[in-house]
């Protein structure tokens, strides 16, 4: 290690040009035998580039909490123990570098690298001689799971040799150590973490113990794979019934399923969602989880932890399955819990979103665990855990929106405003992505190279879209289906354009009460309620913690009819705004027809709305229109909404 001390300076030089630099020969590694070929191949970190209002939205988040997060967040300051200080060295630390070294690089800022470096750097420079990272005051395996994870993300964007061999050293510790003395607790349940690592250098450096390292992992984690089938834990598990271990461990039984002989959980993860949505699904994308799984009352709430990790999960489940759905579920929370707990300028989060939220104070709100400010919105909102974990959201959302493909090729997994240059058949291949999804129905693509290429690409049609269209230059491609890959194999050209079309149709989900949630495409709506913010706390400018009442009113029901939406008006902004997240200027809005419920008022405290009353309700207010938003656009919120009219919903409530 000693000899490449001098190598640090010269990374801090040169990373910020990557980009425009010649495209590496190698920007993906497939699975090495004898683990199973996946059919998608992750891109290194940085190849994918936001553009459009992918850009701004992460140039949103580097500039609000996550940029400012040394300054706010608490356990960040220099005697952390991720740098060598006395202060905390568990998890925070870790969770926070490894969100930031993926935003730092996606957005290729060299003024996040230099913030976040200094961080990988004391990892690197501070490894112990038997093998051992990370801060000396405790030596509990899951914080090490972190850490590990954004040392390979920053390998693969700098390509600094000292993390493989940290990691390596990391693993022969590993080996030896972890016999005599197993994993427990959260490294217990989340052992998934560190196997998908050890996958990644396995795949990069080929040494047959990285595997058996892994096998070692398994013998000593949670019983994932038969957990999914009951969503009961096994006497030696440990708490898997919380909801962001759950989420986490939805990649395990595909990490099984890659070292395996046999097809042990290929399905699992596909079973696994519709129980959990089966038993805990809230109508908005995702279950409950306040922070175990909680059923699907609309007091119920998602942790923003959970999301985050369920998003990673989901990114490493497409790898294995190629499976359009699995993008369908993704760009449902990317686009809309993921920026529903986060006000709209990054500077405050949520600890647990709600699908009925019209007030956000401080109090004890009852949830199984409650830590009195779970819905405050502020920089450390509830459990110390999500201020830490939710930088990794966008920026990884936005690094797997693009793999290559088993056969040679290029897949589009989810869709967003984006740049890549990939070498494609040993061709140097640029990818513009422009649209204004999920706002438009529209994705155009076009394609620079300097010689013609033959190479597949993989557009995913998603299976909410109403008769799908794509066409080449123009001409309209044949087989275009919802619901599955759509391959173009051909030999392309500079110049040549891709353009895709995913019309949808309004449509609703049923829920708790009978209550529905109203869906268009990848979008969820939820009632525009006016806010009333009182900002308090003694944080930095602008970070300070916030409480919200309502301005407007918010207890409606629909006068509509479940499945019949033909009254319900759409309207589109013809040009995008700067922040789209933003309730008044949101580019896509629904008028519908509703009456308030006078009796239906808050509940526990004050701080929830009560449950929503069982449907068809009576009314005797006016008829008004109100006016709704995606759900992203909104911190307080009504989506689960009550019908006037109607037969019961075929959920009639628990």
């Amino acid at each position: 290690m000693k000899t490449l001390r001098w190598f640090f300076p010269c990374v801090l030089a040169v990373i910020p040009l990557l980009r425009a630099a010649e495209v590496p020969e190698t920007d993906t590694y497939p699975n090495r035998a004898p683990l199973r070929a996946t059919p998608f191949i992750p891109i290194n970190l940085g190849v994918v580039q936001p553009r459009g209002w992918w850009l701004k939205q992460l140039r949103r988040q580097a500039d609000g909490l996550s940029g400012h997060a040394e300054e706010v967040i608490p356990d960040l300051g220099p005697d952390s123990g991720w740098l060598g200080g006395d202060g905390e060295g568990w998890e925070k630390g870790a969770y926070y570098v490894k969100g930031m070294t993926t935003l730092a690089f996606v957005l290729n800022d060299p003024d996040l690298q230099k913030q976040v470096l200094k961080w990988i750097d004391w990892t690197l420079k501070n490894q112990r001689p038997d093998g051992q990272i990370g801060p000396t005051s405790n030596d509990d395996w899951w914080p090490r799971m972190v850490i590990t994870w954004a040392l390979r993300d920053y390998y693969e964007a700098s390509s600094d040799v000292r993390a493989l061999q940290v990691l390596t050293n990391y693993a022969h510790y590993m080996q030896t150590n972890l016999p005599k003395r197993p994993l427990t607790e959260w490294g217990k349940a989340r052992a998934c973490d560190q196997i998908d690592t050890l996958y990644w250098l396995y795949n990069r450096t080929g040494q047959p113990f990285l595997l058996e390292t892994a096998d070692l992992l398994r013998s000593q984690s949670n019983a994932w794979i038969p957990y999914f089938a009951t969503l009961r834990g096994g006497p030696g598990d440990y708490f898997a019934d919380h909801g962001v271990n759950v989420s986490q461990a939805m990649k395990y039984p595909l990490e099984i399923y890659q070292r395996g002989n046999s097809d042990e959980g290929l399905s699992t993860f596909k079973e696994a969602w519709a129980t959990l949505q089966g038993n805990h699904g809230l109508g908005i994308g995702m279950w409950s989880g306040t922070q175990v799984l909680s059923g699907k009352s609309t007091t119920q709430g998602i942790e923003l932890c959970t999301m985050v990790e369920q998003m990673l999960s989901s990114e490493i489940a497409m790898k294995v399955l190629a499976d359009p759905a699995i993008g369908d579920q993704l760009e449902r929370i990317a686009y809309n819990l993921l920026p529903g707990a986060i006000t709209k300028d990054f500077k405050q989060y949520q600890f647990y979103t709600l699908p009925n939220q019209p007030v956000a104070h401080a109090g004890n709100a009852g949830f199984k665990q409650d830590h009195g400010d779970d819905l405050l919105p502020s920089p450390h909102s509830g459990f110390h855990c999500c201020c830490y974990n939710l930088h990794m959201g966008w920026p990884k959302f936005v690094q797997n929106a693009w793999m290559k493909t088993s056969d040679g090729g290029l897949a589009a997994t989810v869709y967003g405003p984006s740049e890549l240059v990939v070498k494609l058949a040993g061709t140097s291949v640029t990818m513009l992505e422009e649209t204004d999804y999920p706002f438009s129905d529209v994705v155009k693509f076009s394609l620079i190279t300097g010689k013609p290429v033959a190479f597949p690409l993989k557009l995913r049609i998603p299976g909410w879209s109403v008769k799908p269209r794509v066409e080449v230059n123009g001409t309209e491609v044949e087989g275009v289906k919802a619901g599955e890959f759509l391959t173009i194999s051909r030999t392309w050209n500079s110049g040549d354009s891709i353009t895709a079309n995913f019309p949808a149709l309004l449509e609703t989900q049923d829920g708790m009460n009978g209550s529905v949630t109203l869906w268009r495409g990848p979008l969820l709506f939820s009632l525009q309620i006016k806010e009333k913010v009182v900002t308090i706390g003694k944080q930095k400018e602008g970070f300070n913690e916030l409480i919200l009442d309502p301005a407007t009113p918010w207890n409606y029901a629909l006068d509509i009819d479940r499945r019949d939406l033909t009254d319900i008006k759409l309207t589109r902004s013809v040009k995008m705004p700067d922040n789209p997240w933003l309730p008044e200027t949101t580019p896509i809005k629904l008028t519908v027809a509703a009456k308030r419920v006078p009796e239906w008022g808050l509940t526990r405290n004050d701080l929830l709305a009560a449950e929503v009353p069982i449907s068809p309700v009576s009314s005797n207010e006016p008829v008004e229109k109100v006016t709704l938003v995606p759900f992203g656009a909104q911190t307080l919120r009504i989506t689960a909404f009550p019908l006037l009219r109607g037969e019961p919903g075929p959920e009639a409530g628990e």
